[in-house]
């Protein structure tokens, strides 16, 4: 093994995952764990902490590692220090995470939204120059968002620019996590499918919903609300490319053709739905993990 790595870490709603990235963008001494084993004691820096310390010396890796880059599933202040608010994540609010880990461990942190290292990864597989304005849609337990000019990612005045998922929906009055209700997450984003096997398919593992019932009305309306949003905002910024990609629309059964034929429905024509270039993206388990490697880079 070489002498140098950043560690990326991806902390999810369920999942933490961790790995010592090198300069070719392979992944050494990647571990997967379920994030309730880490974050237990209801001192999040502290525990972060503490698996960061044993994960470093477990794998040999004190010396080795020389920054560490961390993407949250959560807003994040304008200078990208603080953890604001995760919704999906309750114990994950006003967290001062580089400043915490820098004077702990004495190396660089970086920390950005896990949707913005999952689209650098992307990026990176696919190709694709980071010249004019793209826009990544992952729907996963909620929507994440990134809209990238020139290569560098829109923060906003806040710093909490890109919340597609919060966008409101007219007559909807779901509670969500940020406080707000109505929010395009709580009924196109994974946890109403996870609402549609506790309260509607009660005999269905949500991993097979939509190979049981993909052609069901209830399904076909969430398809098309997942299609809207990107069409939002797609129609607001005509970016250059559009990746689409998360657990659900990588969910078996999930009917891909139609999403890209709903979300050409709701683009505006003839332009942009006429100039398109959308990317239906893989889901997989570390491209978090190396998009913040090279984030870190």
């Amino acid at each position: 093994m070489q002498e140098n790595y950043v560690a990326g870490i991806d902390i999810g709603g369920t999942h933490f995952r961790i790995g010592a990235v090198d300069a070719d963008c392979l992944v050494h001494a990647f571990r997967k764990v379920k994030v309730t084993e880490i974050f237990r004691s209801g001192n999040p820096l502290e525990d972060l902490r503490g698996y960061l310390r044993t994960y470093l010396e477990e794998e040999r890796l004190t010396e080795k590692v020389k920054a560490f880059s961390i993407g949250f599933p959560a807003t994040l202040n304008r200078e990208r220090t603080v953890v604001l608010q995760a919704p999906n994540v309750s114990y994950m609010e006003n967290l001062p995470v580089v400043e915490y880990l820098r004077e702990y461990f004495g190396i660089p942190v970086f920390i950005d939204r896990d949707v913005c290292m999952t689209l650098r990864y992307d990026l990176r597989q696919l190709g694709i120059s980071e010249e004019g304005i793209l826009i990544g849609c992952y729907f996963g337990t909620g929507i994440g968002n990134v809209i990238c000019i020139d290569g560098k990612p829109l923060i906003g005045r806040d710093g909490v620019a890109g919340e597609l998922g919060h966008i409101p929906v007219c007559g909807s009055r779901e509670p969500c996590g940020c406080g707000n209700v109505g929010c395009m997450e709580n009924i196109a984003g994974g946890k109403y499918l996870a609402k549609l096997c506790r309260e509607t398919y009660t005999d269905t593992q949500i991993e097979d919903i939509f190979v049981k019932h993909g052609g069901d009305g209830l399904l076909r309306d969430f398809v098309d609300r997942m299609a809207i949003t990107v069409a939002t905002e797609v129609n607001i910024l005509n970016p250059g490319h559009i990746l689409v990609g998360g657990g659900v629309p990588n969910m078996k059964g999930f009917p891909l053709s139609l999403f890209e034929e709903l979300i050409r429905r709701h683009t505006r024509k003839p332009y942009p739905e006429r100039s398109l270039r959308l990317h239906f993206v893989k889901d997989d388990g570390m491209k978090s993990v190396i998009g913040a490697g090279i984030w870190g880079m």
